[in-house]
């Protein structure tokens, strides 16, 4: 009698475990993406003196559709931040660097699918690294605040595979 209610109490945390586990996960992952973001706003204020007049793009609108493409989308943006001079991007790359193992846990967890994303450098990032790593950081910070409001899309792959890969 005493065993079996040991038992069943056991199995009762596990699940609970189990079902907050997602929870913590994607509280952890909205903190770190608003210290990476906070870390932007400061380098940007500090290293970079663009005029407001200049028009940088802001209509580029990468979709969040499931936990691969955020993995997929923030690796391709950490390999455009590597262009030198990049010496303050160094936290910003560390940051980003542990957000990424923390969603790569979770998609593994997940079952989810995680390609290789490293592509090569373009010419014109190399050429131009000032401006191409402004607007990486540009483009990420609007990723990452995006995400934030979004944390419910790391519960799926994909969006198309809502239905078999929902974590409950």
């Amino acid at each position: 009698m005493q065993s079996s209610l040991i038992f069943c109490f056991l199995i009762t945390a596990l699940v609970a475990i189990s079902i907050s586990r997602p929870t913590a996960t994607e509280e952890r992952i909205r903190i770190m993406a608003r210290t990476i973001i906070t870390r932007i706003k400061k380098i940007k204020d500090e290293h970079f003196q663009m005029s407001p007049e200049i028009d940088f793009g802001t209509d580029i609108d990468t979709p969040i559709d499931g936990l691969t493409s955020v993995f997929v989308h923030l690796s391709y943006l950490q390999l455009r931040l590597r262009v030198p001079p990049a010496l303050h991007l160094q936290q910003v790359q560390v940051d980003l660097e542990t957000l990424l193992r923390t969603l790569e846990g979770l998609a593994i967890s997940q079952g989810c699918p995680l390609p290789n994303p490293e592509t090569p450098m373009h010419k014109d990032e190399a050429a131009f690294p000032v401006t191409s790593n402004y607007l990486y950081l540009l483009e990420l910070q609007r990723y990452l605040e995006k995400l934030c409001l979004n944390m419910d899309k790391l519960k799926w792959c994909k969006d198309t595979d809502v239905a078999g890969t929902f974590i409950f």
